[in-house]
């Protein structure tokens, strides 16, 4: 029996890895662009990788503010990144995200990723009812509740934004 639960968990688990990191052809810009929830691993196909690796790379974040960040409770966080793998925003502020939340140590577990298309629609998360008009856009949550936004461009920096945002009681 347990032997049965074990291969139903790594079925699951394999069904679930080979349903993300989809594409499609958009037809308003005829090119093919990430479509739907994805994980960190979408960053290496060939679509993403010429403006995440080289952006990612580069960014150097404020370590004054990366050691503030550390020092946050993330037990209760969690984090919806909308992007467009078409958008000149995202391409250079997830990668930079990303970062800043690698260099925190942010529990990646608790992030949550969808890539929309260029009509903002995705099959796995609904911008309109989400007041998702711009991307990207990082919706930080606490106990399930929003307490924040960064869309498209920090106001400050992305390392102050997020601090200020989780600075929130």
């Amino acid at each position: 029996m347990k032997r049965l639960a074990s291969l139903l968990i790594f079925l699951a688990i394999v069904l679930n890895l080979s349903a993300q990191n989809n594409t499609k052809e958009d037809s308003r810009i005829n090119e093919t662009v990430l479509y739907g929830q994805f994980t960190l691993d979408a960053f290496n196909m060939d679509l993403c990788s010429p403006w995440y690796t080289p952006e990612h790379d580069s960014y150097l974040a404020d370590t004054t503010i990366l050691k503030k960040l550390t020092e946050q409770n993330f037990e209760n966080i969690s984090i919806s990144l909308i992007l467009g793998s078409w958008c000149h925003d995202s391409h250079r502020e997830v990668p930079r995200f990303i970062k800043i939340l690698e260099e925190i140590n942010y529990p990646f577990d608790r992030l949550q990723m969808y890539a929309l298309d260029t009509d903002k629609t995705s099959p796995d998360f609904d911008a309109k009812a989400n007041n998702v008009t711009n991307v990207p856009t990082a919706i930080i949550s606490r106990n399930r509740v929003e307490i924040g936004r960064i869309i498209e461009s920090p106001k400050l920096s992305l390392e102050k934004d997020l601090l200020k945002i989780l600075s929130k009681n």
